[in-house]
């Protein structure tokens, strides 16, 4: 039988094309097998597979934003680094004298998620186009680390040496209706009428515990006797020394806040707490230097306090020793 003879045949030639196109579905069924095989089979391991020349173009141009060491790295893929490399960035310093926002987006509508205050350090990773970087900031006197973005203007890659100095010290209010009515010890005396040295230390503790200690829970950790008067922490140091502008700023400069008390003309004391210095450090003023005042907003200044409280009684300043 020729071949003419064999297609003219309908049956054998239905066989012919139904084994025919058997065969090209089995092959294509094999080469799509062979090709996604080799990623369905790839060795998993913690290794990030090489990016894609798209990818990798993309990677590239967003480098150029980072800082310092992070410009010759890749991104991962969300677009952020891996928390371990958060103790890698570069360290800038807050130029801002007061507190600059670090808020959870790069832009001004986010929420705020912490401060940093002037000559602060903070690490730094990229830059945003809103003029907001990537900031990694621990806290003073504590472990907590806060992430988020501020502004790239506000801050400068050296610290500054101008000598000025401002603490992020929270401001209580003795009279504040949470705790103002509260007695000191036994005493008839209250938070509101005699509390202003407890309201001082709430607020020194606050800072160098990294912790908030509103005055009511500062009053607990207090002795006082049947008058309402206060008994400093053996971790606290008086000093009467005249002197008390220069050894304040010293504190300050350590980091440590200041508490300051005097007396009105007809003897009735009062304590403020000392937090910034706005001077030179050359010839010390009593103007130039920053107080929270726990009964008064309208007291900014030490030079303001001495207005109404003309007669210095003492400093009290943290030492961390207990005496």
């Amino acid at each position: 039988m020729n071949v003419r003879d064999f297609f003219a045949d309908r049956k054998k030639r239905r066989t012919v094309v139904t084994i025919s196109l058997m065969v090209v579905f089995f092959t294509c069924t094999l080469i799509l097998v062979w090709t996604c095989s080799e990623k369905l089979f790839q060795p998993v391991g913690f290794g990030k597979v090489s990016p894609s020349s798209v990818e990798s173009m993309w990677r590239s141009r967003l480098s150029r934003h980072l800082p310092g060491i992070y410009r010759t790295q890749n991104i991962d893929e969300n677009g952020k680094f891996s928390y371990e490399r958060f103790s890698k960035g570069d360290t800038m310093y807050c130029r801002y004298f007061g507190l600059l926002n670090i808020r959870s987006e790069p832009n001004t509508e986010a929420a705020v998620v912490a401060h940093i205050s002037y000559g602060d350090s903070i690490q730094v990773f990229w830059k945003e186009n809103t003029g907001y970087v990537r900031v990694c900031y621990q806290k003073p006197h504590s472990a907590q680390i806060v992430e988020g973005y501020c502004m790239m203007e506000e801050l400068s890659q050296q610290a500054p040496s101008d000598g000025r100095v401002f603490l992020d010290i929270p401001r209580f209010k003795q009279q504040d209706p949470r705790w103002g009515s509260l007695p000191l010890g036994d005493s008839y005396e209250t938070i509101e009428s005699a509390g202003c040295a407890t309201s001082c230390l709430a607020m020194s503790y606050s800072y160098l515990e990294g912790m908030v200690t509103t005055p009511d829970a500062m009053a607990e950790r207090l002795f006082y006797d049947e008058e309402g008067n206060l008994g400093f922490p053996r971790s606290y140091e008086k000093n009467w020394d005249t002197n008390y502008l220069e050894l304040s700023l010293l504190k300050l400069r350590d980091g440590i806040p200041v508490l300051i008390g005097g007396f009105t003309e007809d003897r009735r004391p009062h304590w403020v707490l000392i937090t910034g210095y706005t001077g030179d450090g050359t010839a010390l003023k009593a103007s130039d230097f920053l107080i929270h005042d726990p009964a008064s907003d309208e007291r900014p200044t030490l030079a303001e306090f001495f207005t109404d409280y003309p007669i210095y009684n003492k400093i009290v300043y943290y030492t961390g020793e207990e005496s």
